[in-house]
C-alpha cells in the first residue's frame, strides 16, 4: 500500500473514497478515478474498519496516487470522508463512493466549468444503475448560481459522487456533521451553498448504484431516512422558517412526501400543519390529504409486513 508522503507536490484534485466492506467493488471504483483525463489527483481510500478483502484488493495498486487510511473503528460515513478532508492536500476535493463509477472527462470538465463560472462547488447529472448494470433512472437537474434556497427545499444534488468542492470551502465549514447518519451530504450542501455559487456540468459523468441489496447503504434505510431529514429541519428551523412563503410551502411538501413514503404518519402530519400554517391554497390542501392517506397505507404495510415475517 502507499502511505501518504508529504513530500509529494500537491495535486490539484484529492479525490475522497469512503469505504466499508465493498471489496467486491472497490478496485472498479478505484480505476474509475486512475482512468481520470486529469492526473493531477491523489485517492484517499479511508477503510472504516472493513472486515471484508477491501485492505488486500487496494494493495494491490502500486500507483503512489492512491492511498490508504485503516480507521480503527467503524465511525460511518460522515466520519471518513472528514478523515480524508483534513488529509486533502488539492486544491479541490471531489467525492466517490466506493460503489460507484466515474466516466474519464468528469474531473477535467467540472474543473474546467467551476473556474470559468467562478463557482466554489460543482455537480454533475448521474446515470442510475441496478446491481446488474442496467440503467434504472437519469438524474440530470440545471439548477446553478445562487441556489441557497434551492438547496433548503431539496438536495437537486443528490450524491457525493458528483461533487467537487473548494476544500477551503470545506475547511471553513469544519467538513461534515458527524451527527448525521443520513442527510449528511444534504446537510454539507446547504452550508456550503451558503458560502459559493454552484456550478452544474450537464452531462452523464457518474454512474450511480442504486442497490436493494446493500445493507451499508444508509439510503435504504427508512428509519436511518426519517432521522436525518428531522435532523435537517431542526438544525436549520430558523433559515426554513425565514423561507418566503411559498417557498417554505414547497421545501415542507418535499418533506412531507418523504415521510409519507416512510410511513411516518405523524411527522407527515406535522409538514402538513407546517404547510397549512404557511398559507396553502385548495389543491395544495388536497395533496396534504393524499399524502397523510399514502403514509396510512404505508404504515399499515409495514405492519403486516412485520406480522407476517414475525
Amino acid at each position: 500500500m502507499n502511505p501518504i508522503d508529504p513530500s509529494r507536490p500537491a495535486p490539484l484534485v484529492s479525490v475522497v473514497v469512503p469505504t466499508y466492506n465493498r471489496g467486491h467493488c472497490i478496485s472498479a471504483c478505484i480505476d474509475s478515478a486512475l482512468a481520470q483525463t486529469m492526473g493531477d489527483i491523489e485517492i484517499i481510500i479511508v477503510d472504516d474498519y472493513s472486515s471484508d478483502d477491501t485492505a488486500e484488493r487496494v494493495a494491490a495498486y502500486a500507483d503512489p496516487r492512491v492511498q490508504y487510511v485503516a480507521q480503527l473503528s467503524n465511525q460511518g460515513g460522515a466520519a471518513a470522508r472528514n478523515v480524508g478532508i483534513r488529509r486533502a492536500r488539492g486544491e479541490y476535493v471531489a467525492f466517490l463512493d466506493s460503489d460507484d463509477l466515474w466516466l474519464p472527462e468528469k474531473l477535467e470538465k467540472q474543473i474546467a466549468g467551476m473556474r470559468a463560472a467562478d463557482c466554489g462547488l460543482s455537480y454533475t447529472w448521474l446515470r442510475c444503475v441496478d446491481d446488474d448494470g442496467n440503467e434504472t433512472m437519469l438524474i440530470h437537474p440545471e439548477v446553478e448560481g445562487e441556489c441557497y434556497q434551492r438547496m433548503l427545499v431539496s438536495n437537486f444534488i443528490g450524491s457525493f459522487s458528483n461533487l467537487v468542492v473548494r476544500r477551503d470551502l470545506l475547511l471553513l465549514e469544519n467538513g461534515l456533521d458527524e451527527n448525521f447518519r443520513s442527510c449528511q451530504d444534504w446537510d454539507l450542501l446547504i452550508r456550503l451553498c451558503r458560502r459559493a455559487r454552484v456550478h452544474c456540468q450537464r452531462e452523464y459523468l457518474v454512474l450511480y448504484l442504486q442497490s436493494v441489496t446493500d445493507k451499508v447503504r444508509i439510503s435504504t434505510n427508512p428509519r436511518s431516512v426519517v432521522q436525518g431529514h428531522r435532523r435537517i429541519l431542526a438544525k436549520f428551523a430558523a433559515e426554513y422558517a425565514a423561507l418566503p412563503a411559498p417557498v417554505r410551502r414547497q421545501a415542507y411538501e418535499v418533506f412531507m412526501a418523504l415521510f409519507a413514503h416512510s410511513g411516518s404518519i405523524g411527522d407527515a402530519l406535522n409538514m402538513g400543519w407546517k404547510r397549512v400554517g404557511s398559507g396553502a391554497g385548495p389543491m395544495e390542501l388536497g395533496r396534504c390529504a393524499h399524502l397523510i392517506a399514502r403514509a396510512s397505507r404505508r404504515k399499515l404495510g409495514q405492519q403486516l409486513a412485520t406480522r407476517r415475517f414475525a
